[in-house]
């Protein structure tokens, strides 16, 4: 199902491709469509985002989350290293109701994902756990958006002044609804692209954007105080080495 106009995305639910049926719960309910003027660009802590398993420097990774300049841009081009398994870990700068996740990928079956899960606050996990810890929400992603003459190349990283490649296809957007009850308070968001529809673990996935979408509010204080206690604190230390010096003296 392809549509003319960018907004009008296609809808999928957890796991049951174009039909968007969701595994968690069989009750059909149409899924609440979003607008971009709900985009989260601005809330993605675009800084410490990072990815295992990526070919790309974690430096780039800026340019693979769009906003309404940006969105139709395919280069740089964002893919595995090693392998077809993809982990990557977002960041949000305020609290975050996620409504969905919208995606363009290279619909090669060799390189377009198919396997999707998704991890709420858990800034911890790696690919030696991510296959222990239950997840939030899975999803399956169609085969859409193959881009024959887009390949990645190291230099595609983005630069400052340099032209972006733009293939303005609306029908290679595939928008995810996720769990709106579920995917609420969420400071820290962790995707695990899990395969290739050809399931090769020779081959390689491609990304192109990704765009999410929902509400925000600020961080509450108890969540803000919280990360200042656990971090480093330099006076804390230097009291630490005053009390060693003073019960080393006493001896």
């Amino acid at each position: 199902m392809s549509h003319n106009h960018y907004e009008d995305y296609h809808g999928h639910g957890n796991g049951d491709g174009h039909h968007g049926h969701n595994h968690h719960d069989h009750s059909h309910i149409p899924q609440i469509p979003t607008l971009p003027s709900q985009s989260l660009y601005t809330k993605i802590d675009l800084s410490r985002v990072s990815g295992l398993n990526l070919a790309n420097r974690n430096d780039s990774l800026s340019g693979l989350f769009k906003n309404s300049e940006t969105k139709y841009q395919i280069r740089p081009v964002f893919q595995t290293d090693l392998d077809n398994q993809l982990i990557l870990n977002i960041p949000f700068t305020d609290n975050i109701k996620l409504y969905s996740i919208i995606l363009r990928t290279n619909g090669n079956a060799d390189h377009c994902p198919k396997n999707i899960k998704f991890f709420k606050n858990n800034d911890s996990i790696d690919f030696n756990n991510v296959n222990d810890i239950h997840s939030n929400h899975h999803c399956e992603h169609p085969l859409v958006g193959y881009f024959e003459n887009v390949e990645y190349e190291a230099s595609n990283d983005l630069v400052n002044g340099r032209t972006q490649l733009e293939i303005r296809e609306d029908s290679t957007f595939v928008e995810h609804h996720l769990p709106r009850h579920v995917f609420n308070n969420v400071n820290f968001l962790t995707i695990y692209f899990q395969n290739n529809w050809s399931n090769d673990d020779e081959e390689y996935l491609q990304l192109y954007s990704i765009e999410f979408r929902g509400e925000w509010s600020p961080l509450s204080k108890s969540h803000i105080i919280t990360n200042y206690e656990s971090a480093a604190n330099p006076a804390d230390h230097k009291n630490l080495l005053k009390q060693e010096n003073k019960n080393y003296s006493e001896l």
